[in-house]
């Protein structure tokens, strides 16, 4: 790397320019950088800067470019060297204000006061070598520094923002309620154990798997794994496992085709027999000519399929909505479109295509990503239309959002272009299905931050809902406070669960989650009122609850994500973008914990069997205990911990400051969750699969298969 130095007065050099080399893209680590843990210097400052969680330490600015979605990107960080004492052997810090976040790419700075700053590659770099934990919710706290000891948050009872107050903590009696209950999971269709044939595993999006007898005795290395397979550079596409087979959607980078050499970016749909992982087939589709502002270079298929029977349909990177054959044509036959160029036996058997950019005039900005979902006899996904190149104007407002066709033929059925030119930014959300009082809904997340309900029956628009405050704005880059939906609304007892977030590389910001009654009709925003201006409270509400927000002391208390909730016997759970996972009560939307990962999360959680499953930017999957009495313990825990933060913030007395901040390590340390790491640190941005006691689960380019119940 290079930049330019101010080589001030102050002998405190600054960054600006900070260009990457092309040694990068060979780099160990490839994950997103926004965050910097402090360094250790003499004259010259020797420093190791890890791309992970900080908050408060500091102030850090510059440019720095960073790997997210597959392209090179530039961020700005502001950064700054703060100088921590003066003359010969003087020491400074890197660190960073406002809660960025990054990982795991180590990079060495060599900088003397006034010298031009210089970047070079550690010999043998690791991605988390020597590397400070964030005190409290990182797998270790050994190197956590005092002032992350004493600031990173925890519980925030009686939170309130924007007139919203969140009830506080539950009491034991409640949670032994909960137990009484023995409530488990009312979603519609029954959840299955055999198969996960769809993005959620079923209509209503609720990431909970009915698998019990699970083993935590694995790893994702030889321990009760049975195959893996490779996939692509990049792999954004969730496994699916129905009737015997694994499709997983990635990039080229693998080349099963020997056809398409793995330099030919493409978007790829791979087929393996998931008994032993064997290569059956791969659906192959070019890029769009008009580039990355609608197909984003080396994202691959990003669609989850939805399999019923012998068929299957699924987004492609083309904006185009394809049928096809589970089988291939390893049946022998050609079922579908006979003007097909790929028809060998290790290509997939395409039945139709709506091509939704020339039929339908759809513009998906950077790419199509929805995963379908079907009721009955219609397929419905939303089209990804959205913003011009400049980010200035949607080209197509009138164009389909939603959509819906019968998944025999491709017809189109029902077509809603609601957001129309409020589309903020893209539309990467998928849609969901909840049955109310025996009539079934279908509910889409919009690009304008709404969510919107249609009857199945005759498609008529039911409720819709603001999830952002009235007095929001949005901004170009992420700078604004008004959010976009990219994660998946969840249906769970006659009420929706969803989160707001934007594209992962405008960085972090503050979020909202919120839980709304599904049986009322009409606007059942919080507020009501013209956006950019305060609001005034809705009549109509069909707010349960709002969690999110800032506290007292402005600091977030859910960021911005990019996940989909899951629910489970009282509890939900739901990270956010920034490595946070956030355990809340259904009933109150009060948070009983959060665990920060140290990591950016683009996947969502899993439960299964009283556990979380739940995989990070640093390629660690992450296992938690999800039971009703651990949310209990957990919520005391921290309680006692912020008690002897304030302790410790209030003490003058150094020994008793030592023995507090001990105390709250080894608090700290008692519930860290188990961690299984990707072979070579390898970011999971998915989410793991179970089927048939099998854990299907993918880092950027491998597909694990890993027998996950007892034998």
């Amino acid at each position: 790397m290079s930049g330019r130095s101010a080589g001030s007065g102050n002998g405190i050099p600054s960054f600006d320019n900070v260009r990457t080399g092309g040694w990068l893209t060979n780099a160990p680590y490839q994950c997103w950088p926004t965050k910097f843990c402090s360094s250790v210097v003499s004259e010259r400052l020797e420093a190791v800067i890890y791309l992970r969680q900080t908050r408060r330490l500091g102030q850090v600015g510059g440019l720095t470019e960073h790997f997210g979605r597959g392209g090179l990107r530039r961020q700005t960080l502001g950064l700054r060297i703060k100088q921590m004492s003066n003359g010969a052997g003087s020491k400074w810090t890197l660190r960073r204000l406002g809660g960025s976040w990054l990982c795991g790419l180590g990079l060495a700075l060599s900088v003397g006061c006034g010298d031009e700053p210089k970047f070079t590659m550690p010999e043998n770099p690791s991605p988390r070598q020597a590397e400070p934990q964030l005190a409290g919710f990182g797998p270790s706290v050994q190197g956590a520094t005092d002032a992350e000891i004493e600031e990173a948050p925890l519980g925030n009872p009686n939170i309130k923002m924007e007139g919203v107050t969140l009830a506080s903590g539950s009491t034991e009696d409640s949670l032994r309620a909960w137990d009484d209950q023995d409530q488990d999971v009312p979603s519609t269709p029954d959840r299955q154990t055999a198969e996960w044939a769809m993005w959620g595993g079923a209509p209503d999006r609720n990431m909970v798997s009915a698998t019990r007898g699970i083993t935590l005795d694995f790893d994702l290395e030889e321990k009760r794994v049975l195959w893996t397979a490779q996939l692509g550079s990049q792999t954004y596409g969730n496994p699916i496992y129905a009737n015997g087979k694994v499709l997983v959607g990635t990039n080229n980078g693998a080349s099963y085709r020997p056809k398409y050499p793995a330099n030919k970016d493409m978007g790829i749909l791979l087929c393996f027999d998931a008994t032993d992982g064997k290569f059956l087939w791969q659906l192959s589709r070019e890029k769009m000519p008009s580039g990355r502002v609608n197909d984003w270079p080396l994202q691959g298929i990003c669609s989850a399929p939805v399999v019923e029977g012998d068929r299957l349909w699924l987004v492609t990177n083309r904006c185009e909505v394809m049928c096809l054959d589970l089988n291939g044509f390893h049946d022998g036959a050609n079922d579908g479109d006979t003007s097909e160029e790929d028809t060998e036996i290790n290509d997939a058997d395409i039945i139709w295509t709506v091509d939704m950019y020339e039929e339908l005039a759809v513009f998906p900005h950077n790419l199509a990503t929805s995963s379908p979902v079907m009721h009955g006899d219609v397929l419905y996904l939303i089209t990804s239309n959205g913003v011009d190149e400049a980010h200035l104007e949607n080209p197509s407002p009138r164009a389909p959002s939603f959509l819906g066709l019968n998944k025999h033929t491709g017809e189109v059925v029902f077509e809603d272009s609601s957001p129309g030119e409020l589309i903020l930014h893209g539309q990467w959300s998928s849609p969901t299905i909840g049955v109310v009082n025996g009539k079934a809904q279908v509910i889409f997340a919009g690009g304008d931050g709404w969510v919107y309900s249609f009857d199945t029956e005759n498609h008529e628009l039911l409720w819709k809902c603001d999830l952002n405050p009235k007095n929001t704005l949005w901004e170009l880059g992420g700078a604004g406070t008004r959010n976009n939906i990219i994660g998946t609304p969840v249906f769970y007892d006659n009420s929706v669960i969803v989160a707001v977030g934007q594209d992962p590389e405008h960085g972090e910001g503050v979020g909202h989650l919120w839980r709304i009654d599904a049986t009322k009709t009409g606007d059942l925003s919080a507020e009501v009122g013209e956006i950019g201006a305060p609001g005034e409270p809705n009549p109509n509400s069909g707010i349960i609850w709002h969690y999110g927000g800032v506290d007292e002391d402005q600091e977030p208390i859910f960021r911005r994500t990019i996940s989909t909730a899951c629910v489970h016997d009282g509890l939900v759970f739901v990270p956010d973008l920034s490595g946070f996972v956030h355990c809340i009560d259904l009933q109150t939307g009060q948070r009983y914990w959060q665990h920060d990962l140290m990591a950016a999360i683009w996947g969502s959680p899993l439960y299964v069997d009283g556990k979380i499953f739940i995989g990070d930017e640093d390629g660690r999957l992450s296992i938690f205990d999800a039971t009703k009495k651990y949310a209990l313990e957990r919520q005391k825990l921290e309680t006692e911990i912020n008690a002897k933060r304030k302790a410790m913030r209030e003490s003058q007395d150094d020994d008793e400051i030592r023995k507090l901040r001990a105390e709250i390590r080894g608090m700290i340390a008692s519930v860290a969750p188990e961690l299984r790491e990707s072979p070579a640190a390898s970011s999971i941005y998915t989410t793991p699969t179970i089927a048939s006691g099998v854990m299907y689960i993918s880092d950027r380019s491998k597909l694990y298969a890993i027998q996950i119940t007892k034998q």
